[in-house]
């Protein structure tokens, strides 16, 4: 499943790697749960992991990507691949448990059976007991306690071997990090379908198949049901979570029942399991956490770029700003935050990068939009700067540049018509 160490609520003391049987075997000295289910599409994001910590220069690896794609279970199934490769063991630190920035260090000593030792600093303690160890430590939802990330930088430069891998929904920022984006899971192109036996090559519907029929054994991919099961697929944007909420509704939704009623996506992905954290229970859930995690400026830009449809330049965001009546002077740190914490993607295009929000997290946007009160302002706002560019476009189109202001309007298509329904 999507993030399983995210949610499975585990507290550091269980997870004391001296507690373990076999501690003389090395190859099997860590604190790893097993997986009650088989990891599906992910076969070369493993690969580049392990080749990338495999690299004797490389000691910190960041898996980052938004909520329930995936980073923990990802994070795991490297972890339990590179054993061999680590004398000192594999060592799991969860830190779900945990906000406090000042817990980080003492949890992760914890966690290895450190005990404490007069008025010593378990960082003194922690450095003492890693500094001769070829060890890995994979550090689990670090994006709540980001403040340690100094930590990090201090524990592997007095620890030669240590390597850490982290799984996190914001990049650390601190030097030698190695940041290692999880992606989706792959999609089928919906306006070129396969047969549906060969659906399943694409790993968001063998994903969807493998949790549907947990719910439902006799469900089957048939011509019948194919389309549906795919486009369900992409509606969610291939997000595994997602996916496994979504077929967890199988039971009493046929695919063609249940797509209809992802028009509202965040009300019918509610059936999460009831052994994980009440954040992994619901899409909505999952997406708030990150949201809460965002200062309050960083809250107020993702709830305005909520209005976007498709994507946008970072131009349009600075127009949307100064058709508000604001200056647009922290958009680009703003928009970079937001792409550090997987809120927002970036494309890169010949003549400007555009970003782009996926669905699922936009429509968590929209609804924090109409919540704060802005939607009005924002739409009109929205509205205003398309108007804008589309008198534009009039006045240049018959020019020299016609070609490039085709291709504008083709880009703006989605903002244009969204822009009507603001106006």
């Amino acid at each position: 499943m999507a993030d399983r160490g995210e949610r499975d609520g585990q507290q550091p003391g269980n997870y004391h790697l001296n507690q373990l049987p076999g501690q003389g075997n090395f190859s099997r000295h860590h604190n790893l749960p097993a997986q009650l289910t088989p990891l599906i599409g992910r076969e070369q994001e493993i690969q580049a992991a392990c080749a990338l910590l495999g690299q004797p220069e490389v000691r910190l690896v960041t898996l980052t990507g938004t909520g329930g794609v995936g980073k923990t279970r990802l994070g795991l199934e490297v972890a339990t691949d590179l054993l061999d490769d680590f004398a000192g063991g594999v060592c799991l630190v969860p830190l779900a448990p945990i906000s406090d920035p000042a817990l980080v260090v003492p949890t992760i000593a914890q966690t290895l059976g450190i005990k404490e030792a007069g008025e010593r600093p378990f960082k003194d303690l922690l450095q003492a007991h890693l500094r001769d160890k070829r060890l890995l430590l994979l550090l689990d939802n670090f994006e709540q306690v980001l403040a340690a990330a100094p930590e990090l930088s201090d524990l592997l430069a007095s620890c030669p071997q240590l390597k850490i891998l982290v799984t996190s929904r914001a990049v650390l920022h601190i030097r030698g990090e190695h940041e290692f984006p999880v992606p989706p899971l792959a999609l089928p192109d919906l306006t070129h379908l396969p047969e549906s036996e060969a659906l399943t090559q694409y790993a968001a519907v063998a994903l969807f198949l493998q949790s549907a029929q947990a719910a439902k054994p006799d469900l089957q991919l048939t011509g019948a049901n194919a389309r549906a099961i795919a486009e369900i697929c992409v509606r969610l944007d291939g997000l595994p979570l997602a996916i496994e909420l979504a077929a967890a509704r199988i039971k009493l939704l046929p695919p063609q029942r249940l797509l209809t009623r992802l028009e509202h996506r965040l009300q019918v992905l509610t059936m999460g399991a009831q052994d994980v954290p009440a954040r992994q229970q619901t899409l909505r859930n999952t997406l708030a956490w990150s949201y809460d995690l965002l200062d309050a400026g960083e809250q107020r830009l993702f709830r305005r770029l909520s209005v976007f449809a498709g994507s946008c330049t970072l131009a349009d965001v600075e127009g949307l700003y100064t058709a508000l009546g604001e200056m647009p002077a922290d958009v680009l740190d703003g928009v970079a935050s937001l792409i550090d914490k997987s809120l927002l993607r970036q494309m890169e295009q010949e003549e400007e990068s555009r970003l782009l929000m996926l669905e699922t997290i936009r429509e968590y946007g929209l609804e924090a939009l109409v919540s704060s009160g802005e939607m009005e302002s924002t739409g009109w706002a929205h509205a205003h700067y398309y108007l804008s560019l589309a008198e534009d476009v009039e006045v240049e189109i018959g020019g020299s540049q016609q070609g490039l202001w085709l291709d504008r309007l083709e880009q703006e298509h989605d903002n244009l018509r969204a822009a009507l329904q603001w106006s």
